[in-house]
Protein backbone atom coordinates (compact mmCIF):
# COMPACT_ATOMS: atom_id res chain seq x y z
CA UNK A 1 0.00 0.00 0.00
CA UNK A 2 2.88 2.55 1.05
CA UNK A 3 4.48 1.41 -2.58
CA UNK A 4 1.27 2.28 -4.09
CA UNK A 5 0.92 5.50 -2.57
CA UNK A 6 4.98 6.66 -3.40
CA UNK A 7 4.16 5.69 -7.42
CA UNK A 8 1.04 7.99 -7.39
CA UNK A 9 2.87 10.98 -5.29
CA UNK A 10 5.48 10.61 -7.85
CA UNK A 11 3.76 10.55 -10.78
CA UNK A 12 1.43 13.93 -9.50
CA UNK A 13 5.09 14.91 -8.71
CA UNK A 14 5.99 14.75 -11.91
CA UNK A 15 2.85 15.97 -13.77
CA UNK A 16 3.46 18.72 -11.52
CA UNK A 17 6.86 19.42 -12.62
CA UNK A 18 5.78 18.95 -16.22
CA UNK A 19 2.90 21.80 -15.59
CA UNK A 20 4.83 24.13 -14.56
CA UNK A 21 7.78 23.34 -17.26
CA UNK A 22 4.52 24.14 -20.09
CA UNK A 23 3.76 27.42 -17.89
CA UNK A 24 7.08 28.52 -18.32
CA UNK A 25 7.31 27.26 -22.27
CA UNK A 26 4.28 29.04 -22.66
CA UNK A 27 5.27 32.30 -20.92
CA UNK A 28 8.67 32.17 -23.09
CA UNK A 29 6.64 31.32 -26.63
CA UNK A 30 4.40 34.25 -25.93
CA UNK A 31 7.74 36.78 -25.04
CA UNK A 32 8.89 34.93 -28.37
CA UNK A 33 5.55 36.88 -29.46
CA UNK A 34 5.84 40.32 -28.55
CA UNK A 35 9.34 40.74 -27.75
CA UNK A 36 12.85 41.22 -30.01
CA UNK A 37 14.93 38.01 -28.73
CA UNK A 38 18.36 40.37 -29.04
CA UNK A 39 17.14 43.25 -26.97
CA UNK A 40 14.29 42.51 -25.07
CA UNK A 41 12.74 45.33 -26.57
CA UNK A 42 9.18 44.73 -27.26
CA UNK A 43 8.62 44.14 -31.16
CA UNK A 44 6.13 45.44 -33.64
CA UNK A 45 3.17 43.07 -31.90
CA UNK A 46 3.38 45.01 -28.70
CA UNK A 47 2.27 48.31 -30.82
CA UNK A 48 -0.87 46.61 -32.24
CA UNK A 49 -4.48 45.03 -30.55
CA UNK A 50 -6.42 46.28 -28.17
CA UNK A 51 -3.47 46.87 -25.18
CA UNK A 52 -0.97 47.81 -27.61
CA UNK A 53 1.28 50.80 -26.71
CA UNK A 54 -0.33 52.89 -29.60
CA UNK A 55 -4.05 52.43 -28.11
CA UNK A 56 -2.40 53.25 -24.76
CA UNK A 57 -1.06 56.50 -25.59
CA UNK A 58 -4.53 57.63 -27.89
CA UNK A 59 -6.53 56.76 -24.77
CA UNK A 60 -4.56 60.03 -23.06
CA UNK A 61 -5.70 62.01 -25.79
CA UNK A 62 -9.14 61.89 -24.61
CA UNK A 63 -11.48 64.45 -26.14
CA UNK A 64 -8.63 67.04 -27.08
CA UNK A 65 -7.43 67.20 -30.17
CA UNK A 66 -3.82 65.99 -29.10
CA UNK A 67 -1.44 64.08 -31.58
CA UNK A 68 0.30 60.93 -30.80
CA UNK A 69 3.56 60.85 -32.73
CA UNK A 70 4.85 57.73 -34.29
CA UNK A 71 8.95 57.82 -34.28
CA UNK A 72 10.56 55.41 -37.35
CA UNK A 73 14.51 55.11 -36.44
CA UNK A 74 16.68 53.94 -38.54
CA UNK A 75 20.45 54.02 -37.94
CA UNK A 76 22.81 55.43 -41.16
CA UNK A 77 25.37 53.17 -42.88
CA UNK A 78 24.67 50.32 -40.23
CA UNK A 79 25.44 47.62 -42.95
CA UNK A 80 29.16 49.27 -43.35
CA UNK A 81 29.14 49.04 -39.49
CA UNK A 82 28.63 45.84 -39.50
CA UNK A 83 30.60 44.64 -42.33
CA UNK A 84 33.69 46.41 -40.49
CA UNK A 85 32.87 45.36 -36.74
CA UNK A 86 31.67 42.03 -37.36
CA UNK A 87 27.93 40.99 -36.85
CA UNK A 88 28.45 40.16 -33.02
CA UNK A 89 30.05 43.40 -32.19
CA UNK A 90 26.72 45.20 -34.40
CA UNK A 91 24.20 43.06 -31.92
CA UNK A 92 26.18 43.91 -29.05
CA UNK A 93 25.73 47.97 -30.44
CA UNK A 94 22.08 47.04 -31.25
CA UNK A 95 21.64 45.69 -27.58
CA UNK A 96 22.90 48.89 -26.14
CA UNK A 97 20.94 51.35 -28.33
CA UNK A 98 17.98 49.70 -27.27
CA UNK A 99 18.81 50.57 -23.59
CA UNK A 100 19.77 54.08 -24.47
CA UNK A 101 16.39 54.66 -26.10
CA UNK A 102 14.41 53.53 -23.40
CA UNK A 103 16.22 55.11 -20.68
CA UNK A 104 16.30 58.13 -22.64
CA UNK A 105 12.55 58.63 -23.52
CA UNK A 106 11.47 57.12 -20.14
CA UNK A 107 13.29 60.09 -18.62
CA UNK A 108 11.72 62.96 -21.23
CA UNK A 109 8.41 61.52 -21.36
CA UNK A 110 7.00 61.03 -17.75
CA UNK A 111 3.50 60.21 -19.01
CA UNK A 112 4.05 57.45 -20.90
CA UNK A 113 1.19 54.99 -20.80
CA UNK A 114 3.19 51.99 -19.15
CA UNK A 115 6.52 51.19 -17.61
CA UNK A 116 9.39 50.39 -20.34
CA UNK A 117 6.14 51.22 -23.16
CA UNK A 118 7.15 53.43 -25.96
CA UNK A 119 10.02 51.61 -27.71
CA UNK A 120 10.02 48.67 -30.35
CA UNK A 121 12.83 46.98 -32.60
CA UNK A 122 11.12 46.84 -35.98
CA UNK A 123 13.68 44.94 -37.77
CA UNK A 124 17.52 45.33 -38.14
CA UNK A 125 18.60 48.53 -37.64
CA UNK A 126 15.13 49.84 -37.45
CA UNK A 127 13.19 51.16 -34.20
CA UNK A 128 9.75 52.34 -33.42
CA UNK A 129 9.16 54.91 -30.70
CA UNK A 130 5.40 55.81 -29.39
CA UNK A 131 5.40 58.47 -27.44
CA UNK A 132 2.85 60.27 -25.18
CA UNK A 133 0.11 63.09 -26.95
CA UNK A 134 1.58 66.35 -28.02
CA UNK A 135 -0.20 69.44 -28.58
CA UNK A 136 2.26 70.52 -31.28
CA UNK A 137 4.36 68.91 -33.94
CA UNK A 138 7.25 70.67 -33.05
CA UNK A 139 7.37 69.00 -29.23
CA UNK A 140 8.00 65.78 -30.98
CA UNK A 141 10.76 67.28 -33.52
CA UNK A 142 12.47 68.51 -30.61
CA UNK A 143 12.30 65.24 -28.49
CA UNK A 144 13.79 63.63 -32.12
CA UNK A 145 16.30 65.90 -32.22
CA UNK A 146 17.39 65.18 -28.48
CA UNK A 147 17.45 61.28 -29.20
CA UNK A 148 19.59 61.85 -32.28
CA UNK A 149 22.49 63.51 -29.64
CA UNK A 150 22.15 60.49 -27.56
CA UNK A 151 22.92 58.30 -30.18
CA UNK A 152 25.94 60.62 -31.48
CA UNK A 153 27.27 59.92 -28.32
CA UNK A 154 30.41 57.25 -29.02
CA UNK A 155 29.49 53.17 -28.37
CA UNK A 156 32.55 51.31 -27.44
CA UNK A 157 33.57 47.89 -28.52
CA UNK A 158 36.73 46.40 -27.01
CA UNK A 159 37.90 49.99 -26.04
CA UNK A 160 37.09 51.44 -29.57
CA UNK A 161 34.97 54.18 -30.06
CA UNK A 162 32.50 53.33 -32.59
CA UNK A 163 31.03 56.50 -34.37
CA UNK A 164 26.66 55.80 -34.91
CA UNK A 165 24.45 58.40 -36.77
CA UNK A 166 20.75 58.04 -36.79
CA UNK A 167 17.38 59.41 -39.44
CA UNK A 168 14.20 60.08 -37.69
CA UNK A 169 10.92 59.87 -39.94
CA UNK A 170 8.31 61.49 -37.69
CA UNK A 171 4.00 60.50 -38.20
CA UNK A 172 1.37 61.21 -36.00
CA UNK A 173 -2.04 59.68 -34.64
CA UNK A 174 -4.58 61.13 -35.70
CA UNK A 175 -2.99 61.30 -39.20
CA UNK A 176 -2.55 58.05 -39.35
CA UNK A 177 -5.26 55.50 -37.45
CA UNK A 178 -2.84 52.66 -37.72
CA UNK A 179 0.23 51.37 -36.52
CA UNK A 180 0.94 50.07 -40.60
CA UNK A 181 -0.54 53.32 -41.63
CA UNK A 182 1.71 55.56 -39.17
CA UNK A 183 5.02 53.22 -39.75
CA UNK A 184 4.18 53.86 -43.70
CA UNK A 185 4.14 57.40 -42.96
CA UNK A 186 6.91 58.01 -41.28
CA UNK A 187 8.87 55.55 -43.45
CA UNK A 188 8.38 58.39 -46.54
CA UNK A 189 9.65 61.20 -44.09
CA UNK A 190 12.50 59.28 -42.96
CA UNK A 191 13.82 57.92 -46.60
CA UNK A 192 13.80 62.14 -47.43
CA UNK A 193 15.61 62.72 -44.98
CA UNK A 194 17.81 59.92 -45.59
CA UNK A 195 18.06 61.38 -49.35
CA UNK A 196 19.31 64.71 -47.33
CA UNK A 197 22.30 63.05 -46.14
CA UNK A 198 20.80 61.71 -42.72
CA UNK A 199 21.68 62.22 -39.31
CA UNK A 200 18.13 64.68 -38.99
CA UNK A 201 14.59 64.53 -38.34
CA UNK A 202 11.66 65.28 -40.71
CA UNK A 203 7.79 64.96 -39.94
CA UNK A 204 5.55 63.66 -42.32
CA UNK A 205 3.85 65.71 -44.74
CA UNK A 206 0.75 64.86 -46.54
CA UNK A 207 0.58 65.41 -50.30
CA UNK A 208 -1.18 68.26 -52.18
CA UNK A 209 -5.48 67.53 -50.73
CA UNK A 210 -3.69 64.44 -48.71
CA UNK A 211 -6.66 64.68 -46.51
CA UNK A 212 -8.58 61.64 -44.98
CA UNK A 213 -12.51 62.00 -46.24
CA UNK A 214 -14.42 63.59 -48.80
CA UNK A 215 -16.36 66.58 -46.97
CA UNK A 216 -12.09 67.76 -46.57
CA UNK A 217 -11.64 66.74 -50.10
CA UNK A 218 -14.20 68.65 -51.33
CA UNK A 219 -13.88 71.55 -48.73
CA UNK A 220 -9.76 71.48 -49.78
CA UNK A 221 -11.14 71.76 -53.90
CA UNK A 222 -13.52 74.63 -52.81
CA UNK A 223 -10.69 76.80 -51.35
CA UNK A 224 -8.48 76.10 -54.11
CA UNK A 225 -11.59 77.10 -56.32
CA UNK A 226 -12.42 80.52 -54.32
CA UNK A 227 -8.53 81.59 -54.25
CA UNK A 228 -8.25 81.41 -58.18
CA UNK A 229 -11.60 83.30 -58.63
CA UNK A 230 -10.40 85.81 -55.89
CA UNK A 231 -12.87 85.19 -52.92
CA UNK A 232 -10.76 85.19 -50.17
CA UNK A 233 -10.32 88.86 -48.28
CA UNK A 234 -8.27 89.72 -45.25
CA UNK A 235 -9.95 90.50 -41.86
CA UNK A 236 -7.96 91.86 -38.72
CA UNK A 237 -8.23 90.80 -35.01
CA UNK A 238 -8.16 93.40 -32.11
CA UNK A 239 -4.88 93.49 -29.92
CA UNK A 240 -5.90 95.00 -26.50
CA UNK A 241 -2.82 96.83 -24.39
CA UNK A 242 -4.38 95.29 -21.06
CA UNK A 243 -2.58 97.71 -19.02
CA UNK A 244 -3.98 100.42 -21.21
CA UNK A 245 -7.64 99.02 -21.96
CA UNK A 246 -7.41 100.01 -25.63
CA UNK A 247 -6.93 98.60 -29.02
CA UNK A 248 -3.24 99.16 -30.12
CA UNK A 249 -2.96 96.63 -33.15
CA UNK A 250 -4.82 94.53 -35.10
CA UNK A 251 -3.85 90.74 -36.41
CA UNK A 252 -4.08 90.36 -40.44
CA UNK A 253 -5.40 87.12 -41.16
CA UNK A 254 -7.15 85.34 -44.13
CA UNK A 255 -11.06 85.34 -44.17
CA UNK A 256 -13.09 83.14 -46.29
CA UNK A 257 -17.22 82.62 -46.52
CA UNK A 258 -17.90 79.83 -47.81
CA UNK A 259 -20.90 79.48 -49.89
CA UNK A 260 -22.52 76.73 -47.53
CA UNK A 261 -20.62 76.19 -44.53
CA UNK A 262 -20.22 80.18 -43.58
CA UNK A 263 -16.69 81.77 -42.12
CA UNK A 264 -13.75 79.17 -41.89
CA UNK A 265 -11.85 79.50 -39.09
CA UNK A 266 -8.32 80.89 -39.44
CA UNK A 267 -6.95 78.13 -38.34
CA UNK A 268 -8.56 75.81 -40.97
CA UNK A 269 -7.29 77.88 -43.40
CA UNK A 270 -3.92 77.83 -43.06
CA UNK A 271 -4.26 74.28 -42.68
CA UNK A 272 -6.29 74.13 -46.28
CA UNK A 273 -3.15 76.61 -47.75
CA UNK A 274 -1.39 74.02 -46.53
CA UNK A 275 -2.96 71.09 -48.17
CA UNK A 276 -2.94 73.10 -51.40
CA UNK A 277 -0.03 74.00 -51.80
CA UNK A 278 -1.14 77.84 -51.31
CA UNK A 279 0.36 78.70 -48.24
CA UNK A 280 3.24 80.87 -50.06
CA UNK A 281 0.90 82.43 -52.18
CA UNK A 282 -1.56 83.33 -49.25
CA UNK A 283 1.43 84.59 -46.95
CA UNK A 284 2.52 86.89 -50.05
CA UNK A 285 -1.26 88.31 -50.34
CA UNK A 286 -2.18 88.44 -46.84
CA UNK A 287 1.73 91.01 -46.72
CA UNK A 288 0.69 92.99 -49.75
CA UNK A 289 -2.80 93.39 -48.88
CA UNK A 290 -2.33 94.82 -45.10
CA UNK A 291 0.47 97.10 -46.07
CA UNK A 292 -1.88 98.34 -48.45
CA UNK A 293 -4.26 98.63 -45.85
CA UNK A 294 -2.05 100.16 -43.39
CA UNK A 295 -1.36 103.35 -45.93
CA UNK A 296 -5.10 103.71 -45.89
CA UNK A 297 -5.46 103.88 -42.10
CA UNK A 298 -2.27 106.09 -41.69
CA UNK A 299 -3.30 108.46 -43.92
CA UNK A 300 -6.74 108.69 -41.64
CA UNK A 301 -4.52 108.74 -38.88
CA UNK A 302 -5.28 105.25 -37.56
CA UNK A 303 -1.50 104.81 -35.92
CA UNK A 304 -2.56 100.61 -35.38
CA UNK A 305 0.01 98.19 -35.24
CA UNK A 306 -0.48 95.55 -37.68
CA UNK A 307 0.62 92.29 -36.84
CA UNK A 308 1.49 89.69 -40.20
CA UNK A 309 2.40 85.96 -39.94
CA UNK A 310 5.43 85.55 -42.63
CA UNK A 311 5.01 81.58 -43.68
CA UNK A 312 8.08 79.21 -43.06
CA UNK A 313 8.05 79.00 -46.96
CA UNK A 314 8.08 82.83 -47.42
CA UNK A 315 10.47 83.58 -44.64
CA UNK A 316 12.91 81.07 -46.20
CA UNK A 317 13.02 82.88 -49.86
CA UNK A 318 16.06 83.73 -50.30
CA UNK A 319 14.65 86.96 -51.91
CA UNK A 320 12.11 87.60 -48.70
CA UNK A 321 13.92 91.29 -47.77
CA UNK A 322 12.76 92.21 -51.36
CA UNK A 323 9.36 90.16 -51.23
CA UNK A 324 9.15 92.47 -47.41
CA UNK A 325 10.42 96.01 -48.17
CA UNK A 326 8.56 96.41 -51.80
CA UNK A 327 4.81 96.43 -50.16
CA UNK A 328 6.46 98.40 -47.59
CA UNK A 329 6.87 101.52 -49.48
CA UNK A 330 5.54 104.08 -48.16
CA UNK A 331 4.83 103.01 -45.08
CA UNK A 332 5.58 104.05 -41.51
CA UNK A 333 7.50 100.68 -40.58
CA UNK A 334 7.16 101.05 -36.90
CA UNK A 335 3.20 100.66 -36.77
CA UNK A 336 4.57 96.57 -39.11
CA UNK A 337 4.97 93.45 -36.53
CA UNK A 338 5.96 90.98 -38.77
CA UNK A 339 5.78 87.06 -36.94
CA UNK A 340 7.68 83.88 -37.68
CA UNK A 341 6.79 80.98 -36.56
CA UNK A 342 8.22 79.25 -32.91
CA UNK A 343 8.19 75.88 -34.99
CA UNK A 344 9.69 77.75 -38.05
CA UNK A 345 12.81 79.07 -35.43
CA UNK A 346 12.78 75.56 -34.16
CA UNK A 347 12.97 73.92 -37.32
CA UNK A 348 15.94 76.20 -38.71
CA UNK A 349 19.08 74.20 -40.15
CA UNK A 350 21.20 77.00 -40.17
CA UNK A 351 20.33 79.45 -37.22
CA UNK A 352 23.00 81.85 -38.11
CA UNK A 353 21.52 82.54 -41.31
CA UNK A 354 17.67 82.35 -39.68
CA UNK A 355 19.15 84.72 -37.21
CA UNK A 356 20.87 87.29 -39.70
CA UNK A 357 16.84 87.30 -41.43
CA UNK A 358 15.68 88.67 -38.31
CA UNK A 359 18.27 91.36 -37.86
CA UNK A 360 17.67 92.28 -41.33
CA UNK A 361 13.96 92.58 -40.80
CA UNK A 362 14.28 94.39 -37.89
CA UNK A 363 16.89 96.80 -39.91
CA UNK A 364 13.67 97.64 -41.88
CA UNK A 365 12.23 99.60 -38.99
CA UNK A 366 9.85 96.88 -38.44
CA UNK A 367 8.72 94.62 -35.34
CA UNK A 368 9.53 91.25 -34.70
CA UNK A 369 7.46 88.27 -32.98
CA UNK A 370 8.15 84.47 -32.58
CA UNK A 371 4.22 83.43 -32.47
CA UNK A 372 2.74 80.05 -31.83
CA UNK A 373 5.04 79.95 -28.56
CA UNK A 374 4.05 77.27 -26.66
CA UNK A 375 6.08 74.60 -23.90
CA UNK A 376 7.75 72.76 -26.53
CA UNK A 377 9.82 75.92 -26.70
CA UNK A 378 10.52 77.32 -24.33
CA UNK A 379 13.68 75.21 -24.05
CA UNK A 380 15.14 77.01 -27.34
CA UNK A 381 18.79 77.66 -26.25
CA UNK A 382 19.73 80.75 -28.50
CA UNK A 383 16.20 82.58 -28.21
CA UNK A 384 17.77 85.33 -26.26
CA UNK A 385 20.16 85.99 -29.43
CA UNK A 386 17.45 86.70 -31.92
CA UNK A 387 16.43 90.53 -33.11
CA UNK A 388 12.95 89.91 -31.20
CA UNK A 389 10.50 92.40 -29.72
CA UNK A 390 7.58 90.50 -29.12
CA UNK A 391 6.59 86.58 -27.99
CA UNK A 392 3.38 85.50 -28.70
CA UNK A 393 1.61 82.88 -26.71
CA UNK A 394 0.10 79.88 -28.66
CA UNK A 395 -3.50 79.91 -28.92
CA UNK A 396 -3.63 76.09 -27.39
CA UNK A 397 -2.35 77.57 -23.88
CA UNK A 398 -5.21 79.92 -23.41
CA UNK A 399 -7.66 77.62 -25.39
CA UNK A 400 -10.05 76.52 -22.20
CA UNK A 401 -11.53 79.09 -19.83
CA UNK A 402 -9.44 78.27 -16.88
CA UNK A 403 -5.88 78.08 -18.31
CA UNK A 404 -3.06 76.90 -16.31
CA UNK A 405 -1.95 80.10 -14.79
CA UNK A 406 1.61 78.88 -13.58
CA UNK A 407 2.40 77.50 -17.29
CA UNK A 408 1.08 81.20 -18.60
CA UNK A 409 3.23 82.36 -15.99
CA UNK A 410 6.42 80.61 -16.74
CA UNK A 411 6.15 81.53 -20.53
CA UNK A 412 5.29 85.42 -19.82
CA UNK A 413 8.10 85.38 -17.27
CA UNK A 414 10.59 83.82 -19.95
CA UNK A 415 9.24 86.71 -22.40
CA UNK A 416 9.99 89.56 -19.47
CA UNK A 417 13.48 87.85 -18.82
CA UNK A 418 14.34 88.68 -22.15
CA UNK A 419 12.55 92.20 -22.45
CA UNK A 420 10.02 90.81 -24.92
CA UNK A 421 6.46 92.11 -25.01
CA UNK A 422 3.63 89.06 -23.68
CA UNK A 423 1.20 88.34 -26.24
CA UNK A 424 -1.65 85.84 -25.70
CA UNK A 425 -3.40 85.20 -29.03
CA UNK A 426 -6.53 83.14 -29.27
CA UNK A 427 -8.40 85.08 -25.95
CA UNK A 428 -12.12 84.72 -26.02
CA UNK A 429 -13.60 84.79 -22.39
CA UNK A 430 -13.36 87.12 -19.40
CA UNK A 431 -11.82 84.57 -17.44
CA UNK A 432 -8.82 83.90 -19.56
CA UNK A 433 -8.40 87.87 -19.91
CA UNK A 434 -8.52 87.86 -15.54
CA UNK A 435 -5.91 84.88 -15.74
CA UNK A 436 -3.64 86.84 -17.99
CA UNK A 437 -3.66 90.33 -16.42
CA UNK A 438 -2.72 87.87 -13.19
CA UNK A 439 0.16 87.04 -15.06
CA UNK A 440 1.41 90.15 -15.79
CA UNK A 441 0.98 89.73 -19.96
CA UNK A 442 0.95 92.99 -21.78
CA UNK A 443 -1.68 92.59 -24.38
CA UNK A 444 -3.85 90.04 -25.74
CA UNK A 445 -5.04 89.10 -29.14
CA UNK A 446 -9.09 88.97 -29.41
CA UNK A 447 -10.39 85.68 -31.30
CA UNK A 448 -13.04 87.61 -33.41
CA UNK A 449 -11.78 88.63 -36.89
CA UNK A 450 -13.43 92.32 -38.08
CA UNK A 451 -13.54 93.54 -41.87
CA UNK A 452 -11.31 97.23 -42.33
CA UNK A 453 -14.45 99.06 -42.13
CA UNK A 454 -15.69 97.08 -38.99
CA UNK A 455 -12.26 98.01 -37.25
CA UNK A 456 -12.46 101.57 -38.12
CA UNK A 457 -16.09 101.94 -36.69
CA UNK A 458 -14.76 99.91 -33.66
CA UNK A 459 -12.04 102.93 -32.82
CA UNK A 460 -14.88 105.50 -33.77
CA UNK A 461 -13.44 106.30 -37.30
CA UNK A 462 -16.02 107.41 -40.39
Amino acid sequence: MDELLGAVEARLERAAMQNKLLQQLSQQLKNLEHFDALTGLPNQSALTGELGYLNQAIAQTGPSKRQVPFLLLNLDRFARINDTIGYHNGDVILQELGKRLVNFVQTVDLALPVEGAGVARLTGDEFAIILSPVNTQSEALLTAKKILKQIAQPFYIQSKSIPLTATIGISFYPYGRQVEELRRQADVAMREAKRSGGNSCKIYVRPMFGVDDAKDLQLAADFYKAWELRQLQVYYQPIVDLRKKKIVGVKAIGHWQHPRQGTIPPTKIISLASETGLSLALGEWVWQTACQQVKLWQQDRMHLRVAVTLPEQLFAANDLLEKIAQPLSGVDPKYIELEVAADTIANATNLNQMGAKLLELKRLGTQTTIGQFGLAHTALPYLGELALDNLKLDRELVASNAPNATILGTIIKIAHDLKLRAIASGVESDAQVAVLKKQKCDEIQKEISLSSPEIKRLLGKR
